[in-house]
């Protein structure tokens, strides 16, 4: 929504505000969320599509499309059913990102499981001098600031940096499944 906004002209700020294109205002109103546009004044809301077929006054949908397909150059064929082919290839994206999905909340709880389990097997510390060290307590002193950072860099790194930790989280797993 922002690149199709900012390529028609509106000036957004760091906050994601703009002045309404749809009424006159001095003061900005109007917020561009990821995929769509609202505004606060005067209540507009559209998608892409209907952003474009309001600001440029098209009549139908399918005009604003093929705007922005010039516009944009998204080499769409608007009017032409999609072949067998590129339904596949869609429906293959489609099951790639659900498994990414899947695998990427299947990791965090990994991940935050084995964070919490550290901070269990710290409060095993011995109560006198005398008692014998739990090892699962020595573990979560070495172990606790690792976790604690793998966690903090799965939330800050994109699709790759998270893929690529796939074999330390397929440690972890095997840590956790032992507990011990």
């Amino acid at each position: 929504m922002r690149t199709v906004a900012e390529g028609y002209g509106l000036n957004i700020d760091r906050s994601g505000m703009c002045l309404c294109p749809f009424h006159a205002e001095k003061t900005s109103s109007t917020k561009v969320y990821p995929h769509n546009i609202y505004c606060f004044g005067c209540g507009a809301s559209a998608d892409v599509i209907g952003f474009t077929q309001r600001l440029f006054s098209l009549s139908e949908p399918i005009e604003a499309v093929k705007k922005l397909n010039d516009d944009y150059d998204l080499h769409f064929a608007v009017g032409q059913a999609p072949t067998s082919a590129e339904v596949s290839e869609y429906h293959k994206r489609i099951a790639e990102r659900r498994a990414y999905v899947e695998w990427e909340k299947q990791a965090w709880r990994t991940l935050h499981d084995y964070l919490w389990l550290m901070r269990e097997w710290r409060e095993l510390v011995p109560k006198s001098p005398d008692d014998v060290q739990d090892r699962r307590f020595v573990y979560a002193l070495h172990h606790l600031d690792y976790a604690e950072y793998l966690c903090d860099e799965f939330l800050h790194v994109g699709r790759s940096g998270k893929l690529a930790m796939g074999d330390t989280i397929r440690n972890i797993e095997n840590i956790i499944r032992m507990k011990g």
